[in-house]
């Protein structure tokens, strides 16, 4: 009988419990003998993961939730003298930086600088993105960070070049994508009669959701003023997203179907997709489907960007698939949207140029089909458990 294992893992976010659990059902069946616990969310705790605390409930980095900042801290604390009491075979930490990593140069240590100093092995899951900006977080990484898990395949040479023991594991999102089911009688539906297909996906946090969508039925708007007769159907995250988008819809008086839940469905039924920024870009990309990116930061943020925030970034793009593309791939309009007008002309070229559309998804194939050929879950497990044995 195999020595049995505990394994800390720390999610702060939904996206991270997302993936954490895709990681501890693969775990399960390749590696019986393991048992998770630590910060969880309600996907880990689905699974039976024992729960220490939980911080994916504020449904917020901790970088913009100063009101649980001194929560944090106390986790911090608190799980640092359980590892003194039962020390964890390994600690597997997943994305947000500013919980995992901390400010070491502040005297300010994350869960991988506390790891490290009692001699725990850290395999740190989604890497963050300096290559982007905050490089200075190499340095901890580098100090702290026995495996670091990249879901992007550039990110591996980057951080080898760094002195950083890095390996491309795959994008975990795609996992999830895959086991996916699809409807295509409500494909057929919503198709019937023909007429071209909008699908918004505005974001499943209230704050972004608030700031994208006004803009994205701004521009449904006007693609109908320009007499291109366009249904549109709209993603909602769960029924809290779907009460906030209905009642920005009343105030638009515009006709729209609205869905929870369905995202293969809305996508798969897509001819041109508007979607806020991050991860969701890649879901639009596994459909193979034209899309638009759209962000609007708060309005007081645009002077700071302009005279300080271009200085920090350090890629000429900002959507992920044209960072992954390395190429202007899909029109983006991100930090901030110049006004409507502007993305409902882009959106009514794309919609009636079938050469546009045609090459923008043998781009997004491109970009995509590597990414589909690999398990993150299976690679992750075999680093924890080389972790255990180095």
């Amino acid at each position: 009988m195999p020595q049995p294992r505990r394994i800390f893992i720390s999610v702060a976010e939904a996206s991270a419990d997302l993936h954490a659990a895709a990681l501890v059902r693969h775990a399960r069946e390749a590696y019986p003998e393991w048992a998770f616990y630590g910060l969880t969310g309600p996907r880990l705790r689905e699974l039976g993961v024992e729960t220490v605390a939980d911080l994916t409930s504020h449904a917020a980095m901790l970088t913009g939730a100063v009101r649980i900042a001194r929560r944090a801290w106390n986790i911090l604390n608190d799980c640092e003298r359980r590892w003194r009491e039962t020390r964890p075979d390994v600690v597997v930490l997943l994305d947000s930086p500013e919980l995992h990593l901390g400010v070491p140069e502040l005297g300010l240590h994350g869960f991988a600088g506390r790891a490290k100093k009692l001699d725990i092995p850290v395999v740190y899951y989604v890497a963050p993105q300096t290559w982007a900006s905050r490089p200075w977080r190499e340095r901890a990484i580098g100090r702290d960070v026995d495996r670091l898990a990249c879901i992007l395949p550039f990110e591996e040479a980057y951080f080898r070049q760094r002195g950083i023991r890095a390996d491309f594991v795959g994008h975990p999102l795609f996992e999830s994508l895959r086991r996916e089911p699809r409807d295509e009688r409500f494909v057929a539906r919503v198709r019937s009669p023909r007429r071209p297909i909008v699908t918004l996906l505005p974001g499943s946090r209230r704050g972004v959701v608030d700031a994208v969508l006004p803009l994205q039925l701004d521009v449904v708007r006007r693609l109908r003023s320009r007499l291109v007769d366009v249904d549109c159907l709209i993603s909602c995250a769960d029924d809290e997203r779907r009460a906030q988008i209905q009642a920005v819809l009343n105030r638009y008086e515009l006709e729209a179907e609205l869905h929870i839940g369905r995202n293969a469905d809305l996508l798969n039924a897509a001819d041109l997709v508007l979607v806020a920024s991050g991860t969701a870009t890649l879901e639009v990309a596994f459909h193979r489907k034209p899309m638009i990116v759209m962000y609007q930061a708060g309005g007081s943020l645009r002077i700071p960007y302009e005279l300080l925030g271009r200085r920090f970034l350090r890629t000429p793009h900002l959507s992920l698939v044209n960072i992954l593309g390395d190429a202007r791939v899909v029109p983006e309009f991100m930090p901030f949207v110049p006004d409507a007008a502007t993305v409902a002309r882009v959106a009514a070229q794309i919609l009636a140029d079938e050469t546009w559309r045609a090459c923008m998804i043998r781009q997004l194939d491109a970009l995509v089909t590597p990414l589909e050929r690999t398990s993150a879950s299976e690679t992750v497990c075999a680093m924890v458990s080389q972790a255990m044995k180095s």
